[in-house]
């Protein structure tokens, strides 16, 4: 077998130019993979970023169906708990007595201050003591606090409510007689109508609200001992979703007559 004879000119390495044109190949190719797989890593951060949004904007959407602050809708509010927390939808009735109790207990009122709970309305029990000046229906300074904390407790719940209604009460300490009921019907509604004008010098509306004084006649307490008669002396303020005509007409008999069985 002859073997052909390189042509004259011809370089040894001419041979080995597939090599290089496989090298600049492979080198293409390594850079389009790194460009694709920047592109996929560009992408795949588009991606959370835009799955983030979404999320913020349903959120979002959340937020504002369910309600806040003071506006809500009829049913319940979407309350915004603490991180790690969940959102829940509470009762008007729920909210507010929660929030009392929890303002009661965090400040150690609970010899002052009470409160009643039913299907149809929450009341909040205030004692004299606390709130007024002896047989007078002049404010004592340190009942400020409690009705800037009440005022907010109701403003919070304020348009999913239908009524609210404040109520003076007095105890039968004497004989009775036509003057010591006059001052009896007198000091109740007084003191029920400084309650109103002080919830509304912070800033409560007032559409929703009534005054009402039952002097000595509605008791939660036996008049003729000094601790029934202590009880017997208060503010109530009721809180109506939804009444019967019976619980809107007269709470205070309602609470009286549960406190007593």
């Amino acid at each position: 077998m002859k073997i052909r004879p390189r042509p004259a000119g011809e370089s040894p390495s001419n041979g080995n130019r597939w090599f290089l044109t496989y090298s600049d190949m492979i080198t293409l190719l390594l850079a389009l993979f790194i460009v694709l797989y920047s592109m996929a890593s560009a992408n795949e951060k588009k991606y959370g970023q835009l799955v983030k949004g979404f999320r913020t904007a349903l959120n979002t959407e959340s937020a504002s169906e369910t309600g806040g602050g003071k506006a809500g809708a009829a049913g319940g509010q979407g309350v915004v708990l603490k991180a790690g927390q969940k959102i829940v939808n509470m009762d008007a009735l729920d909210q507010v007595y929660q929030s009392l109790n929890g303002y009661i207990s965090k400040n150690h009122l609970q010899d002052q201050i009470s409160l009643t709970k039913s299907g149809e309305y929450v009341q909040v029990h205030l004692k004299d003591v606390v709130m007024f000046q002896p047989n007078t229906a002049e404010m004592l300074p340190g009942s400020k606090p409690i009705m800037r904390e009440m005022e907010e407790a109701l403003a919070a719940v304020y348009d999913r409510v239908d009524h609210i209604t404040i109520s003076g009460h007095t105890a039968n300490v004497v004989v009775n007689s036509t003057r010591s009921d006059q001052i009896s019907w007198m000091l109740s509604t007084q003191r029920a109508v400084t309650v109103l004008n002080s919830l509304l010098d912070y800033g409560l509306r007032g559409d929703k609200l009534s005054i009402q004084g039952y002097a000595h006649y509605a008791p939660i307490a036996d008049n003729s001992t000094e601790e029934g008669r202590a009880k017997n002396r208060r503010v109530e303020i009721t809180i109506y979703k939804n009444p019967s005509k019976d619980a809107a007409q007269n709470p205070s008999r309602t609470s009286s007559a549960s406190s007593q069985k």
